[in-house]
């Protein structure tokens, strides 16, 4: 099996095109392309609390008459987020990352607007999967571009903080509802649905200000164009000639199709285990901090939003830690304990079946420690792949994600609520010990010492 190992070379001009970048400051330029890459993430975030609160109306009070067209209607923009993944991803590696970066929100903006609009169950789900496209499309866009513009010393620093606008939009979209139901009622949906659709028309006329990914260029034969680009982001500073390896440490690497193992089994295995414990936090709420049949719908409503709103404090807090040490501990103890923490909560929740208070803690504690793996298995891909393929990789990496999902939502229903919770104890053990055995290091390094660019291949 070929095995990629870092020589501790690269040829002078490799070391000479990009160490500026490397090496430079965050400039406003850069702080530019950081927020906007975010701002998917952000919107990301704010659909999914959108779709999970008004999960309580879709059987009860909309469109769907059975558990099936209930369950498809949870999943419609996961499925078009596999999707949007891998064929955008595609795209970006073929005609360049600002180009889709440009373009992938029109999908979500447009849809977004409709979906808040429908007026029957093929509406909602048909405007929810190709709103679901844009965003799957973000996300291997966005990251990469980010990753390739990042100093090397801070690009784990950046890439978490952009990871951490995911929570940061679920705060601002428990807010609205909350602001929404209080005036609206039961109707709150239909507005929250277009306003989320209404915050993407900004970022989208930004983004297309973005220059392309001297990587990118790079790779592609226009070293001219690479050479703008890299002063439009780092301008005066750096000198072009620093060493962008002295005093790095050593990169672990592991062999290229267990990287790709790695990355694809550990955030399905993530995702199989976070996101319905996420996306049915409100379901969860009703029943064990028993406001189903003590409340109406919309003072229930309104209790989950102040508790979700309390939840993402936790989130948030849990990526300031890691945006302090990420860059200092490295990327694999960051994966490895987000994992074993969520693998202890997940069995303290299901041995001691808790309810009440200790729910809300369990949430706090929960999405606070799972941030580290759910960024880290995002960002991933963008280092430890090639310049051509690493777009499509993230894309790929993103649609199994989105299947973990998918499978997740599916399947707690069909569990009583601990026997639910178990099933993702079993998935985050699962995601930890393949953690410990292949989670790769990256940090300190440049992207192209990372993803084995421009190294010796043996065999092994």
């Amino acid at each position: 099996m070929p095995v990629l190992v870092w020589s501790g070379t690269y040829s002078g001009e490799i070391l000479g095109f990009f160490s500026k970048l490397d090496n430079s400051r965050i400039t406003t330029a850069y702080i530019a392309i950081m927020l906007l890459a975010s701002m998917g993430l952000f919107i990301d975030g704010f659909d999914l609390n959108e779709i999970s609160t008004v999960n309580e109306l879709i059987l009860k009070n909309l469109f769907a008459e059975t558990q099936l067209e209930y369950l498809l209607i949870n999943v419609s923009s996961f499925i078009g987020m596999g999707i949007g993944a891998v064929a955008l991803g595609l795209v970006s590696d073929r005609y360049g990352r600002n180009l889709v970066f440009a373009l992938d929100l029109v999908f979500f903006a447009v849809f977004g607007i409709l979906a808040g609009l429908a007026t029957n169950w093929y509406e909602l789900f048909a405007f929810r999967f190709l709103l679901g496209i844009g965003i799957g499309g973000d996300y291997p866009v966005s990251s990469t571009i980010l990753s390739e513009f990042s100093p090397r010393m801070k690009r784990g620093k950046v890439l978490m903080l952009m990871v951490g606008f995911y929570w940061i939009g679920i705060l601002v979209s428990n807010g609205i509802s909350y602001a929404l139901i209080s005036s609206l009622g039961l109707l709150y949906w239909r507005y929250l649905f277009v306003i989320s659709g209404l915050i993407a028309v900004p970022i989208i006329l930004l983004r297309f200000r973005i220059p392309e990914s001297p990587r990118w260029l790079k790779a592609h034969g226009r070293p001219e164009e690479a050479v703008e680009s890299i002063e439009r982001i780092a301008g005066a500073q750096g000198t072009g000639s620093e060493s962008v390896e002295t005093g790095a440490r050593p990169v672990r690497r592991i062999s290229l199709f267990f990287s790709i193992f790695f990355v694809l089994s550990a955030w399905f295995l993530f995702d199989l285990a976070s996101y319905p414990v996420g996306f049915y936090f409100p379901n969860a709420v009703f029943v064990l901090l028993g406001f189903s049949g003590r409340y109406s719908l919309v003072v229930a409503l309104l209790k989950i939003s102040v508790f979700g709103a309390l939840i993402s404090v936790g989130a948030i807090i849990g990526y300031i830690i890691a945006i302090l040490i990420i860059d200092r501990i490295g990327r694999r103890p960051l994966t490895i304990a987000g994992f074993l923490a969520m693998t202890v909560l997940l069995l303290v929740f299901t041995v001691f079946r808790l309810t009440g208070t200790p729910v809300v803690i369990f949430y706090f504690l929960f999405v606070m420690m799972e941030q580290w793996i759910g960024a880290v298995t995002l960002f991933y891909p963008t280092e430890i792949f090639r310049t051509d393929i690493r777009s499509t990789m993230q894309g790929i990496a993103t649609m199994v994600s989105r299947i973990g999902a998918i499978a997740g939502i599916f399947l707690f229903p069909l569990f009583q609520t601990y026997q639910a919770f178990f099933v993702a104890f079993l998935a985050c053990l699962a995601g930890l010990l393949i953690s410990v055995a292949l989670a790769p290091e990256t940090v300190g390094k440049t992207i192209e010492a990372a993803s084995g660019e421009k190294v010796s291949e043996n065999t092994g």
